[in-house]
């Protein structure tokens, strides 16, 4: 009998979830599209007791970036304003960050963990103005090398 009532229990709950999923997904519409990010200002900043440019970052040390968004032709897409913040110190450190993408119909809030020895960062999407209010999804940002002022940004949001 507790083998019929539990494959009846979870026959009911696949017959409610479903038509609920399918009326939100009904609701939603999902974009994907890529943007190359080029850094163009940053700041690091060495809190007490300061290490110097050199050492790795210590808990509490901060890192404030600006970039530039293009299309994958090279049309000025929008912006990136971010700042992080070092929760972990040493050659491994890592830290939440939280920033804004802005673009000509809004904006996207977003925030990661980044590990600032990983080359691939994939952020969440909180929310957004204009055009993308209601906005949720994420983002994977891959560099294209230490030395390189350079990420490749692929979006995939779902959009009210």
């Amino acid at each position: 009998m507790r083998r019929v009532s539990t494959a009846l229990i979870a026959l009911a709950v696949v017959l409610f979830a479903v038509p609920v999923a399918a009326g939100a997904a009904g609701t939603s519409r999902s974009v994907t599209f890529h943007l190359v990010e080029k850094q163009v200002a940053s700041n690091f900043v060495d809190n007490p007791p300061r290490q110097g440019p050199r050492a790795a970052p210590l808990m509490g040390d901060e890192f404030v970036f600006t970039s530039d968004l293009a299309t994958k032709s090279g049309q000025h897409a929008g912006l990136v304003s971010a700042t992080c913040m070092i929760a972990t110190g040493g050659i491994h450190a890592s830290g939440p960050c939280y920033g804004v993408f802005s673009f000509k119909g809004g904006q996207l809030m977003a925030m990661a963990k980044v590990a600032f020895s990983s080359n691939t960062t994939e952020i969440v999407v909180v929310g957004g103005t204009g055009v993308y209010r209601g906005a949720t999804g994420y983002i994977v940002s891959v560099s294209r090398g230490e030395n390189s002022p350079y990420s490749d940004d692929t979006f995939h949001l779902q959009l009210p």
